[in-house]
């Protein structure tokens, strides 16, 4: 079977181009001219150059593709306009949907994020709680869900939805690596308490999910929400990753009052003005139980995560230390 992964060559678009290249699908990937290509150089795919926004070029990837997974996105971490953010994570969407409907495929899986819930103040959430993003990237993803699911009603294209958390493992730069050199100063101190609760994903795992939202049958218009194996305590995330630092834990606190107070008055200029103030976002890693109920995945996908938070840390930290960032 041939399938299109867009956003292949980002940190998930990776791994799931190569996992599904070893599974033996015909892999064509969708890549701006201007991106990294290297992660392609050893595995048999076929490259169509073009940007998710360019309906042609677009057009051309879907084209004899069956299976179409749609990665590509303006991410958290980007930070850019909100006008960037929907000509990408919307505006994208719809091109690359009206395009499955014209290429007839069997299958669009799209990627979301569990950031849609915004702020979880009663975890964990599941598929039938009622998303309210507080970010301008997880609005956009919340609205792309919206067009893929309004192409199921209006043409028939067969949608599923894949909600991932936070990801981790080798290759994860611009969402972990800042975090990871944090820890490794003498100056990194935890705010809180650290006793919340934080629900990651390692890289193999969340690629294992997202693949399963294709090939598992009969389940068309359907969400899924992919995490890892458990959640941890944001303390014990930490002492994971001082652990593989080979530094001691970071026992250092902050008072968490002033962040909590600051982290609200953020939402509510992002509810009130559609305006975000950076470090709020930051600082919600401190401040929220952020755990997802992956129930629906495990009976429904088969879905059963292997990687215990531990043993990615272990990898990631690995990884970072054999690339030269460490």
């Amino acid at each position: 079977m041939k399938v299109l992964v867009t956003g292949a060559t980002g940190f998930v678009g990776s791994h799931l181009t190569e996992t599904l290249v070893g599974a033996g699908y015909e892999l064509r990937v969708l890549a701006r001219p201007t991106s990294d290509m290297s992660v392609f150089k050893n595995l048999d795919v076929e490259i169509v150059q073009g940007d998710i926004t360019d309906a042609a070029a677009v057009e051309r990837a879907v084209s004899g593709c069956r299976h179409v997974y749609h990665l590509a996105a303006k991410t958290s971490h980007t930070r850019v306009s909100q006008n960037q953010y929907y000509l990408v994570n919307v505006k994208g969407t719809d091109i690359v949907a009206r395009a499955a409907v014209k290429a007839n495929v069997d299958r669009l899986i799209y990627c979301s994020s569990g950031g849609v819930y915004g702020t979880i103040t009663s975890p964990p959430v599941d598929e039938k709680t009622k998303p309210n993003p507080n970010s301008l990237y997880s609005e956009s993803k919340l609205l792309g869900e919206d067009v893929a699911l309004d192409y199921q009603k209006k043409h028939g294209l067969p949608i599923v939805i894949a909600r991932i958390t936070s990801v981790f493992g080798p290759r994860s730069v611009t969402n972990w690596l800042g975090l990871v050199k944090a820890i490794n100063t003498k100056g990194f101190r935890i705010i809180g308490t650290g006793d919340n609760h934080f629900h990651v994903g390692y890289i193999s795992d969340i690629v294992d999910g997202i693949r399963r939202c294709g090939e598992v049958q009969g389940i068309e218009g359907e969400c899924y929400l992919i995490a890892g194996k458990e959640p941890v305590k944001v303390k014990q995330l930490v002492a994971m990753i001082a652990h593989e630092l080979g530094i001691s834990d970071p026992h250092a606190r902050l008072p968490a009052g002033p962040f909590r107070v600051f982290s609200s008055l953020s939402e509510a200029m992002f509810r009130r003005f559609g305006v975000e103030v950076p470090p709020g976002q930051r600082y919600r890693l401190f401040l929220t139980d952020n755990v997802f109920d992956i129930s629906k995945a495990q009976k429904e996908l088969g879905y059963y995560p292997r990687v215990s938070t531990r043993e990615g840390i272990q990898q990631m930290v690995k990884w970072y230390r054999e690339q030269g960032y460490l």
